[in-house]
């Protein structure tokens, strides 16, 4: 099997080409040993069938930053859940292959399930919910004191509207990029606005124009698509730039009506702990992350109370960044943050090198402070999860993976 179709020894063979010292080699040989006694020699082949290719946790493994602590820490949680007799329905859909958003889905599961384990808390998988068809995706059981709940998690990705504007945006970027090699010149790009095909057509071939006239040594073209500056080779000139246009967007509404959807699914006799990922760039690119901390907080939990009022069962909610890469990010003292106030608590944690996570606990009721700080400690633990869990597996430290 080469390269294009993935396995196992696909794996094994780029272990030789990867930047990690003996110990890492021989460490991260040993968790895809485990992976493939986890989920079957085929898996690869099934999963590569079903979604086109496989997941980064492993297609990314000897090439990006991010994806060695999150290969590992998917291993090791996988092996862990595999103790839990409720995990074999989770397991075999695994096996047969899953979706993008199922993937996510099973992730999710693999992180509550690695954040709220103790010697003193069971934790079963795909619980019934009591008076519903429908299924939990965990059930917390403090057995030292402390009422059970039912955890329901969900990841939200990009919108379509989302990934066309970006496809459009790389469109022009690409076609103005041409246009220098092309003509010797340099484009600085600002788009004020997206405009239909004919439309943007018309401003790229003004543009053109422009590059192939020797009239002026810099030249500019305005339309209300946006701002073009052309500038004839050797003449003075900033570096190349493409801005694109502002993309604005109510960033609370369809995460609003998603957690909406998981209130109406979960509904039952017990407490529910929404556990969601905005993967969607609600945190990064909405008002959201214009705002600090202690606005953020209070602001998440002014909507979640707006639109989940009436939902009673709903103890809380947890939304997340997800793991977002932040290259540069390295020292925690600089990244790491807390704030609490009365209407939940608000992190950021800077969980491996280049890798953080914010996150926004908040109670929905009154009778769940003690599960608010559970959630709360867990979350401003994560960035010992992965040291913790190597150890228990006799694997050396992240940093001693690495080749000097």
């Amino acid at each position: 099997m080469n390269d294009q179709v993935p396995s196992w020894d696909t794996l094994r063979r780029r272990l030789t080409r990867a930047p990690y010292s003996p110990e890492g080699i021989a460490a991260v040989g040993l968790a895809i040993d485990k992976a493939e006694r986890l989920l079957g020699p085929s898996w690869p082949r099934r999963q590569f069938e079903r979604k086109g290719c496989w997941p980064s946790e492993f297609n990314l493994l000897m090439f990006h930053a991010a994806a060695l602590p999150q290969f590992l820490a998917f291993v090791m949680r996988l092996e862990s859940a595999t103790k839990e007799p409720t995990f074999t329905t989770v397991l075999r859909s695994l096996k047969r292959g899953v979706s993008t958003t199922d993937w996510r889905h099973a992730l999710l599961q693999l992180e509550v399930h690695r954040a709220l384990r103790s010697a003193g808390t069971a934790i079963t998988f795909e619980p019934e919910i009591s008076g519903s068809r429908n299924k939990a995706d965990l059930l917390v059981t403090p057995t030292e004191g402390g009422a059970p709940f039912l955890v329901e998690t969900t990841s939200l990705a990009r919108a379509d509207v989302d990934q066309a504007w970006e496809a459009y945006e790389h469109r022009v970027w690409q076609t103005v990029t041409a246009l220098e090699l092309r003509h010797n010149v340099r484009i600085a790009v600002e788009l004020i606005d997206h405009r239909d095909e004919a439309e943007t057509a018309a401003w790229l071939a003004a543009i053109e124009a422009v590059t192939v006239s020797s009239e002026h040594e810099v030249q500019r073209i305005e339309s209300p698509m946006g701002r073009a500056e052309v500038r004839r080779a050797g003449s003075p000139t900033h570096e190349r730039t493409f801005v694109g246009a502002l993309a604005t967007r109510d960033g609370w509404r369809r995460l609003g009506r998603a957690l909406q959807g998981k209130a109406r699914q979960s509904e039952g006799a017990l407490p529910v702990w929404l556990r969601v990922d905005a993967l969607d760039g609600f945190f990064q690119f909405t008002e959201f992350a214009t705002l600090d901390w202690a606005e953020r907080v209070d602001r998440v939990a002014a909507n979640l109370r707006a639109d989940l009022a009436g939902a009673s069962h709903l103890a809380g909610v947890v939304l997340s960044s997800g793991p977002v890469v932040a290259l540069g990010a390295a020292d925690s003292t600089a990244e790491n943050q807390t704030t609490r106030s009365t209407s939940g608590c608000g992190l950021r944690r800077l969980i491996n090198a280049h890798t953080v996570r914010e996150t926004v606990v908040v109670a929905l009721r009154d009778d769940v402070a003690d599960q608010q700080v559970r959630w709360t400690a867990a979350y401003a633990a994560e960035p010992e999860w992965l040291p913790q869990d190597v150890s228990g597996w006799e694997f050396p430290q992240l940093p001693a993976f690495l080749a000097d």
